[in-house]
């Protein structure tokens, strides 16, 4: 639209259009250039489209353009095209080749549209520039001459000449630049001379990006080379040897030398690490090691001089490239020695055992003693450490005899361990001893011995034959057969011979019973026991042995006289007087037994239910135990059990009949025949009875006395110990405190004999034992006793006859015996022999007389001659074998061996040096020669020659070289050695390799050793031969000579010296736009010479100046797949030229360089474009057909076909498009408008292209309507209805009305107003008002139903359009009627204030007719409809009304208790809300009969003076009831009380509580009374509820202060008693 105030203009434009439009007459075009200044004149417009200047005003010519900047306008008064904003070209096309702008030129008068092109030109004004300052190329110094290097390319916003044409780099003697120019210019870097990272690091050069404008403009970027470092350099050690020193045995830890290597490379090809060469060094690894990072080589192994004098350690220096290069350096270390080892003593043993009666001086071993240290170190004293009957005797230089000192004992010391110390004479002085055991062997030199002197045995009587009596034994010091005892019986002087009562085994020692005692017939017998040894001669010794019989109880008792007739029944009489303890009879009886088996008791017994006698159980009296009775019977049959104390007990019985008889005249005796029995006791029954009496007393005091100082002494002395306890023992026996000390007090069955045995032992420990008594008299130990020292007493006490004792005290002691091996005697003839040695040695000892020394070589067949002994030690050889000539080795295997009858000194085993020597240059065997008769020891040396029988050989048969290919000729490389056992001339001398052209060998000699390397003469290439298989071969000196080979394999490592290569330096591709992400695109393929890591390929896309390149397209780095990343469109970029780059893993990787155009092929992906430009905001819905709404303009990207469009619209509106020209359209009104119906328009239009499959493109125009005032405000209603009620208050908006305008607007502003009234009664004004604006009726008076019931008015809505419209309505206002009228009584009650008085019959039925109150109200409907209700007076319940008819009727018959008169009120209610009502009063009079029935209207009642008999009755029942009522209340509260301290106590106290209205509650908690009283004495309402135990839901029921109960709450659930009312 224009800029300019001209809306006039374009509304005549939209006329003329409308009537007048016209095609498009042409294009024009005009060209200018970027940045010109604003006013510039680009074309005369007026003059190339034919028109006239001065008509382009009044026509209202103007530009019209499409987008938001108007770069360009006319001038109306010259007619001139010219720039209105700046023009950028590159703000507007970017790098497009051809920049236009399109405008459109609009004149009306006849309507005409031009399209005008301006060309924009480019102009110089934008240098070259990169987008970096400076770009970083790392190229490895490796990289070969020839390789090129892409660099960052310059971006010129120019185009065409403009733009970048060339590049220049500064010169330097590396690099060059080729510039490639196509489509654009591009540069790369040309590497022109080998790089070397040591020489130069770092290049810095300088790009330049010159453009073809006038004048040239150029930018630069600064082109940084890192030269990268690739492992050329080999590491260097400071030094190629390296010697120092070490004493020896340096703690582990100790540095020995620190050696230094550097490399020139940098990073990891820098870094060192160092080790020791494996190969050839075992001895050496297991001692030193290596800091691999600092190279200080510490002490790890023990360090022997005696070992290695000296070490030479080769050290390798590797870098940490790959692959690794190494250096080789050697370390001379010279071990300094010293004194370190203790002398070693050696022991050769010339016997096995030693007899405890060999003489002395009798030799027992050799003993040599060696140092391996030299001079002062190497000398040696011997000498023995310990006590002991040995000594050490010289034979020559630390050569020794050990010989007897003293006399032996094996008995006292069986072995001895003989400790001999070897001392040198270092600084400090070290030492060596060692343990020599000599056994001891056994004569027979100690005869058998018994523990005791003699031993007694008890033997129980009847025991059964076989019995083990007792196993004597007897101990021999002596061993073996000297030791081994035997047993035999000697001496037999008893009455029975011994050989018919005991036997002895001869081996164990046990004496068994060949026949069973019995000790009524024999009490005891003696005999001795022989111990013999088996030595020779045999020594014996004798035991003498006591056997004593213990008694059993095998003898029952025996019934004395007079009682004794077996079968008889005896009898006594006593008289029935007898008192009680009256003697009976006595019963006697002995037994053959003695001890407790002898101790009798007596028992009785009677017939059952008798209780008359006893008898006492040591006595045998039988007397009575009370007196007699009649019920007793006459006789009494009497059974007296004798039994004794034994184990099992035996008894014997005898029967007596005891007769009553009345008085002791009547006793007679049974046993007429039997002489008379005496009265008394003989002297022997006095003296036992008195003996036993006397030890039974004296043995129990002495016990209690015993026990009591026992306790005394465990109370006091022995409170520290456990507390004492004494315990009764079935048998009888007590025990007596086990903790403290132990007695066992035992007693025989025998009243005349007891046996006692204390074991007393002060303070015993903790492992003592009960001493206990067996069955019989024999005791027997069951544990040993505590081995302290111990008191043992042993008492017999024997009660025979009269009291004769006899003490036997017998004391043990304890001895203990040790005793050693008995050795074997010599079993073998060489024993014999040695044994005369030792005799010889001990006799006739010498010095030994010198040395000889002999040479053999190694593997000569046995028996070879070594030489002749006999005669090189001046020795007849008939004497050799007299003499008992031997050689003794110190080794266990025995080389040498003499020949006794030739003297000859001969080989008795195979010899190899390189078992006995290894590789010692010196090998010989040593060996003692000894001669008795005299003794001489002679010391051999035999030297062991060498011979050439092994090869040299290789510890491994192939050795694996691994060698960079880069390595420089001239390095060496160490091999494995070659060892050979043999040594000298017989060892390795010399080394062959096998011909080739890349290796020589070279020798290098150190002593006797001698050590091979390998020297590269020729540079490796691993990509023409990785592989060399090489053959190595050791020879030695020997005659003929030996050789052994080992295979050498070098593998060449690679490195990475080749750089990737691409199959092709450039690819052409062909694609379609919008191919799906991920789609392959193409597939690169490099590949490289090298292997491993240096020959895997990473594939990638260049970043730089490719950022849109990296957003379309993505490269796999592993497979080199190129696919799709982002979307590709062709109307943007037509092709494009993808760098790829295929770097290898390597460090530093090299890279090449690989270009890909793709040519992207066009797709119809583009939708047409719509544009439009609206001439006009709205359309006026009474617009002409043919009204000019819009310009639309159709754009395509796409091209041919794709870019063919046509347009049209799809909806059915009332407008359509005509066609300007090529893809230019009018949207124009081809149809009637209503804004009404319609006020906008979707006008859609939709283009479609012809491309295959065709695209289209929709677009919506939104055309709004606007509004012409063509409709009258419209009443929803044509008549209204208000309901208004009466009353209302003023101002009350009693309606809203409100009308509609279809338009908008001031077209659609309605207001309102009254239209004059017609009536003439009614003034309007006076009542009602209304609002204009919101149409609101308010009332301007309070309106009355009764006055006015309704009117009627009319109002009018009219538009603010112009002309304005308007339209009428009718509205009808009814008043509601409001309840404001109370009832009116009508006559004969309607006089206020008067009492009305009516009369009715004593006699009147229910339902009698009593009066009519009739009633009005002045309102109307519900608010006149009234109701009648009657109040009476408290209490009476008479009268009923209609409360409809207002009749008043009597309800039931009158009573002696009603009321004379009967004030009621009556209330006449309408049912208006609020209700309102009236009232009128009537007193109802009761007369006798319908004649004493009067008018109600007296003036006052007669009132009676006294009472009528109704009354009297009345009151004497009133005082009655309430009697009645207080004496039955008082009676129940006692019952309830009463109840509740007795049934109910068990429940809560009772409560009785008054209430502030007069009312008692009486006991929630058990049964609920309330007693309730009204405040009217003359009136009680008594209400008693009692429920037996109610629940606690129970609540107190009340009476409130009326005549009316209430309850408070639902009365418990539960069963309850029935309720009391009383009602007064």
């Amino acid at each position: 639209m224009p800029g300019r105030n001209t809306s006039i203009g374009i509304y005549l434009l939209l006329v003329v259009l409308e009537y007048n439009w016209g095609a498009v007459s042409g294009q024009l075009s005009y060209s200018v250039s970027e940045e010109v200044n604003l006013g510039t004149s680009v074309g005369n417009l007026a003059k190339d489209l034919n028109l006239n200047v001065q008509d382009l005003e009044s026509r209202m010519f103007q530009i019209v353009a499409g987008s938001k900047r108007k770069y360009f306008d006319v001038n109306l008064k010259s007619g001139f095209l010219y720039v209105s904003e700046r023009i950028d070209r590159e703000e507007l096309c970017a790098k497009a080749a051809k920049c236009t702008v399109n405008v459109e030129a609009v004149i009306n008068e006849p309507l005409k549209l031009y399209r005008i092109e301006v060309n924009i030109l480019d102009v110089n004004d934008n240098p070259p520039s990169f987008s970096a300052k400076s770009q970083t190329i790392d190229i490895a110094e490796s990289i070969l001459p020839g390789a090129t290097f892409p660099v960052l390319s310059a971006y010129d916003a120019d185009v065409g000449k403009n733009s970048i044409s060339t590049y220049k780099l500064n010169p330097n003697e590396y690099f060059s630049l080729a510039v490639h120019k196509g489509e654009s210019v591009s540069a790369e870097l040309v590497l022109q001379k080998s790089l070397d990272r040591e020489k130069q690091a770092l290049i810095k050069l300088a790009l330049t990006a010159v453009d073809g404008g006038t004048p040239a403009k150029s930018g630069t970027s600064e082109i940084i080379i890192n030269v990268l470092d690739i492992n050329d350099n080999i590491p260097t050690f400071t030094k190629t040897l390296y010697k120092t020193s070490i004493t020896e045995n340096a703690s582990i830890g100790s540095t020995v030398v620190t050696v230094t290597a550097t490399d020139a490379d940098e990073g990891t090809n820098k870094d060192i690490v160092y080790f020791l060469n494996s190969k050839d060094q075992d001895n050496v690894l297991d001692i030193f090691e290596i800091d691999s990072e600092t190279g200080i080589i510490t002490v790890q192994g023990k360090i022997d001089f005696e070992t290695n004098p000296a070490f030479e350690i080769r050290v390798q220096a590797a870098d940490k490239g790959q692959p690794p290069l190494t250096a080789q350096c050697k370390v001379l270390v010279e071990v300094v020695d010293l004194n370190d080892n203790a002398p070693d003593i050696t022991v050769t043993s010339l016997l096995r055992t030693v007899k405890e009666d060999a003489e002395i001086g009798t030799a027992i071993a050799l003993v040599s003693v060696l140092d391996r240290d030299g001079g002062k170190n190497g000398e040696v004293k011997c000498e023995i450490l310990n006590s002991v009957p040995f000594k050490l005797e010289t034979n020559y230089k630390n050569y020794y005899s050990l010989v007897i000192g003293g006399a032996l004992d094996r008995e006292l010391i069986s072995h001895y361990n003989i400790t001999i110390k070897a001392t040198d004479e270092g600084r400090p002085p070290l030492s060596n001893t060692s343990v020599v055991i000599i056994q001891v062997s056994d004569v027979n030199d100690n005869t058998p011995r018994f523990s005791e002197t003699l031993i007694n045995v008890y033997v129980e009587e009847n025991s059964p034959v076989g019995t083990v009596l007792k196993a004597v034994s007897a101990t021999d010091a002596d061993v073996n057969e000297n030791g081994q005892v035997t047993y035999s019986l000697v001496g037999d002087n008893n009455v029975v011979p011994l050989s018919t009562m005991i036997n002895i085994n001869s081996e164990t020692g046990d004496i068994v019973s060949l026949q069973s005692f019995n000790y009524e017939e024999l009490k005891t017998f003696q005999f001795k026991v022989q111990a013999t040894d088996s030595g020779v001669p045999p020594l014996s010794s004798n035991v003498t042995v006591n056997v004593l019989i213990l008694d059993e109880n095998d003898n029952n008792p025996t019934i004395l006289a007079p009682y004794s007739e077996h079968g008889s029944v005896n009898s006594e009489n006593i008289p029935y007087s007898a008192e009680a303890g009256y003697f009976v009879a006595k019963i006697r009886a002995v037994d053959a037994d003695s001890g407790y088996n002898a101790l009798l008791s007596y028992h009785l017994s009677e017939p059952k239910g008798n209780n008359l006698f006893r008898i006492g159980t040591s006595t045998g009296e039988i007397r009575t135990k009370r007196r007699m009775s009649d019920n007793d019977l006459k006789t009494h049959p009497l059974v007296v059990l004798v039994s004794d104390n034994g184990e099992p007990s035996l008894s014997a019985t005898v029967s007596i009949d005891v007769v009553v008889v009345e008085s002791t005249a009547d006793i007679q005796t049974q046993f007429r025949h039997v002489p008379i029995k005496e009265e008394s006791f003989s002297d022997l029954n006095l003296y036992l009875l008195i003996a036993i009496v006397s030890v039974s007393v004296i043995f129990l005091l002495s016990l209690i006395s015993l026990i009591a100082v026992k306790c005394h002494r465990t109370d006091g002395s022995f409170s520290r110990y456990s507390a004492p306890m004494i315990t009764t023992h079935p048998d009888g026996s007590w025990s007596y405190s086990k903790s403290t000390q132990q007695y066992d007090v035992c007693f025989s069955s025998d009243t005349l004999k007891s046996d006692v045995v204390v074991f007393p032992a002060p303070f015993p420990p903790v492992d003592a034992e009960l001493i206990s008594i067996n069955g019989g008299d024999t005791f027997t130990r069951t544990q040993t006793l505590p081995n302290k020292e111990k008191v043992r007493i042993l008492c017999w006490l024997n009660f025979v006859g009269s009291l004769n004792s006899t003490v036997e005290t017998s004391l043990w002691t304890d001895a203990w015996f040790v005793f050693g091996g008995i050795m074997p005697l010599p079993s073998s003839r060489r024993s014999i022999v040695t044994y005369l040695v030792l005799v010889l040695l001990d006799c006739y000892w010498e010095a030994a007389s010198g040395q000889l020394s002999y040479s053999v070589s190694e593997e000569v067949n046995t028996g070879t001659n070594v030489g002749n002994i006999a005669k090189d030690l001046n020795l007849n050889v008939q004497d050799l074998e007299s003499r008992l000539f031997q050689v003794v080795t110190g080794s266990k295997r025995k080389y040498f061996e003499v020949n006794l009858k030739t003297g000859f000194l001969y080989v008795n085993e195979r010899i190899d040096r390189e078992e006995l020597c290894a590789e010692e240059p010196k090998c010989t065997v040593s060996v003692e020669a000894v001669i008795n008769n005299p003794l001489k020891l002679y010391r051999v040396e035999i030297e062991i020659r060498d011979v050439n029988d092994h090869s040299p050989s290789f510890n491994t048969k192939s050795q694996i070289l691994d060698i960079a290919e880069n390595t420089l000729p001239g390095f060496r490389f160490a091999l494995s050695e070659a060892s050979d056992a043999d040594v000298g001339k017989n060892g390795v001398s010399a080394y062959k390799l096998s011909p080739n052209e890349y290796f020589t060998l070279a020798t290098h000699k150190r002593g006797e050793s001698i050590s091979p390397e390998l020297v590269l003469q020729k540079a490796l290439d691993r990509e023409k031969k990785p592989h060399m298989q090489l053959m190595l071969t050791a020879v030695d000196g020997g005659t003929p000579p030996n050789s052994g080979t080992s295979e050498i394999e070098i593998n060449v490592q690679d490195i990475n010296d080749n750089a990737p290569v691409f199959s092709s330096t450039l690819y052409k591709i062909q694609m379609l736009e919008n191919t799906l992400i991920g789609t392959a695109v193409f597939t690169l393929n490099a590949t490289d010479a090298d292997e491993g890591t240096n020959s895997e390929i990473v594939y990638s896309l260049r970043s730089k100046d490719q950022d849109h390149i990296l957003d379309v397209f993505k490269i796999d780095p592993d497979t080199g797949v190129i696919s799709v990343k982002g979307k590709i469109d062709y109307e943007e970029r037509k092709a494009f030229e993808i760098r790829a780059e295929a770097r290898d893993k390597a460090q530093p990787p090299l890279s090449a360089h690989s270009k890909v155009l793709v040519e992207v092929i066009d797709v119809n992906d583009n939708a047409p474009e719509i544009t439009v430009t609206s001439l006009l905001n709205t359309v006026n819905e009474d617009a002409a057909v043919g009204t000019a709404i819009a310009l639309v303009s159709v754009l395509d990207r796409d091209s041919g076909k794709n870019g063919e469009v046509k347009c049209e619209i799809l909806n059915k509106v009332p407008f359509k498009l005509e066609t300007n020209y090529k893809n230019y359209y009018s949207l124009v009104v081809d149809e009637h408008l209503d804004r009404e119906v319609t006020p906008q328009y979707n006008v859609t239009i939709t283009a479609t292209d012809e491309g295959s499959p065709p695209l289209s493109y929709t677009s919506v125009i939104t055309v709004h309507i606007s509004d012409v005032n063509d409709n009258a405000p419209h009443f929803p209603e044509p008549l209204i209805n208000v309901y208004l009620k009466e009353n209302s208050k003023v101002g009350t908006v009693i309606k809203t009305v409100t009308a509609s305008d279809a338009d908008v607007s001031n077209n659609g502003q309605v207001s309102y107003s009254f239209l004059d009234s017609n009536s003439k009664s009614l003034s309007l004004p006076t009542m009602v008002n209304i609002n204009s604006e919101t149409g609101d009726i308010v009332s301007l008076q309070s309106f009355n139903y009764e006055e006015l019931k309704t009117f009627q008015f009319k109002v009018q809505a009219t538009d603010s359009g112009v002309p304005p419209l308007s339209s009428n309505v009718t509205v009808n206002v009814f008043i509601l009627d409001e309840n404001d009228n109370s009832p009116a009584i009508l006559a004969p009650y309607s006089e206020h204030g008067s009492v009305n008085s009516e009369s009715i019959p004593y006699s009147a039925e229910a339902g009698y007719f009593v009066a009519k109150i009739r009633a009005v109200d002045a309102d109307s409907g519900y608010n006149a409809l009234l109701s009648y209700h009657l109040s009476e007076p408290k209490g009476n319940n008479l009268f009923r009304i209609g409360t409809s008819t207002g009749e008043i009727r009597t309800k039931r018959r009158m009573s002696d208790n009603d009321l004379k008169t009967h004030p009621l009120v009556v209330l006449v209610s309408d049912n208006g809300e609020p209700s309102l009502s009236a009232t009128v009063s009537i007193d109802v009079v009761v007369v006798e009969s319908t004649a004493d029935i009067q008018t109600q209207f007296r003036h006052v009642p007669i009132k009676e003076e006294s009472f009528s008999d109704l009354n009297l009755y009345l009151l004497i029942a009133i005082v009655s009831v309430s009697v009645i009522f207080l004496l039955s209340l008082i009676s129940l509260i006692a019952v309830k009380c009463h109840r509740t301290d007795g049934s109910f106590s068990r429940y809560s106290a009772p409560m009785i509580t008054t209430h502030p209205d007069g009312s008692w509650s009486y006991s929630k908690s058990t049964q609920q009374y309330d007693v309730c009283f009204s405040s009217d004495t003359l009136k009680s309402d008594v209400v008693v509820f009692p429920a037996p135990f109610p629940p606690v839901d129970a609540e107190l029921i009340s009476i409130n202060g009326g005549d009316t109960f209430t309850r408070t709450q639902t009365l418990p659930n539960k069963e309850k008693e029935p309720c009391l009312f009383l009602i007064i």
